[in-house]
C-alpha cells in the first residue's frame, strides 16, 4: 500500500471514496456477531458502521496517520497498523470487506493467500478496487506534465487487474468467485479541486520528486493536459476517470 496520507483531507475533500463504497456493505451481508476485517480501512467510517450493526470489527491499514484518525473518531473499533501483503492479523474472520484499497497492494497473490488463511470456510470476501484502465487519462496527464518540466519517467505501484486476472488469483488462493464485474464510474471531484489536487492525494509516487519551486508550474501543466483529455466539464467541474472492479468471493 502507500504511506503518507493526509487523513484530514481524505475525509474532508475526498470522502467520495467512502461514500461510493457504501453498496459494499449490503453485498457483505453482515450479521450481528460476525467477525469482520475491514482491509485498508482508511479513517474507519465503514468499520464503524459495521460495528454499529452489532458486528465485531477489526480495521487494518498500513498508514499510521489513517489509523490514528480512525482510532480518534471510532474508539469502539479495534484498528491495527499492518500490510496484508505481509500478513493478516487476528481472525478467524467471517467476513472481509475492502473498499478502494486492494489496488495499493501490488502483491495481490500474497494478499489473497493471507486473507483466505484468516477466514473461516464459507466466509465472504467483498471488495472494490481499481480495474483495468482505471485513471488512465489522469495518469497520462501527470506523465505529460512531467515531460513538460523535463522530468524523467516515474512508475507507480498500482494494481488495476481485469476481472479474469483477479478472479484467477482469488481462485488460486482458495476462493470461489460468486460475482466479479468491471464498470466505468466517472467520479466528480470536490468543488474547487482539480486534476492536480487529485494527483497530490492519490498519485504520490508520480509527483513526489517535483521540485518545490516548480510545483505551481507542474500543477498547471497537469490541469492543462487533463482539460485536453476532457476531465473538466461545464462550471469548472472536474471528474476522475475511475474504472472499478467489484467482487464477491467465498472461502472454500
Amino acid at each position: 500500500m502507500t504511506a503518507g496520507w493526509d487523513a484530514a483531507a481524505y475525509d474532508s475533500r475526498f470522502s467520495f471514496v467512502t461514500s461510493l463504497g457504501a453498496p459494499l456493505l449490503d453485498l457483505l451481508e453482515a450479521r450481528p456477531g460476525d467477525r469482520i476485517l475491514d482491509l485498508g480501512c482508511g479513517t474507519g467510517h465503514q468499520a464503524a458502521e459495521l460495528a454499529a450493526r452489532g458486528c465485531s470489527v477489526t480495521g487494518l491499514d498500513d498508514d499510521p496517520a489513517m489509523v490514528a484518525a480512525a482510532r480518534g473518531s471510532h474508539p469502539e473499533v479495534a484498528f491495527l497498523i499492518g500490510d496484508a501483503q505481509e500478513s493478516v492479523p487476528g481472525g478467524p474472520y467471517d467476513r472481509v470487506l475492502s473498499n478502494a484499497a486492494l489496488h495499493w497492494m501490488p502483491d495481490a497473490d500474497a494478499v489473497c493467500r493471507h486473507v483466505r488463511a484468516a477466514m473461516v470456510p464459507g466466509g465472504r470476501f467483498v471488495a472494490e478496487l481499481g480495474g483495468r484502465g482505471n485513471v488512465a487519462a489522469l495518469t497520462r496527464a501527470i506523465h505529460a506534465a512531467r515531460a513538460d518540466l523535463g522530468l524523467g519517467p516515474a512508475g507507480n505501484r498500482w494494481y488495476f487487474p481485469s476481472p479474469a486476472e483477479h478472479a484467477g488469483r482469488l481462485e488460486a488462493a482458495g476462493f470461489t468467485v460468486r460475482m466479479i464485474e468491471r464498470y466505468e464510474r466517472p467520479t466528480p471531484l470536490a468543488a474547487g479541486d482539480t486534476a492536480a489536487d487529485w494527483a497530490r492525494m492519490f498519485g504520490q509516487a508520480l509527483v513526489a520528486d517535483v521540485p518545490a519551486d516548480r510545483r505551481a508550474e507542474f500543477d498547471a501543466a497537469v490541469d492543462a493536459h487533463a482539460v485536453a483529455a476532457g476531465l473538466r466539464g461545464p462550471g469548472d467541474a472536474w471528474t476522475a476517470d475511475y474504472i472499478r472492479l467489484r467482487f464477491i468471493a467465498m472461502a472454500a
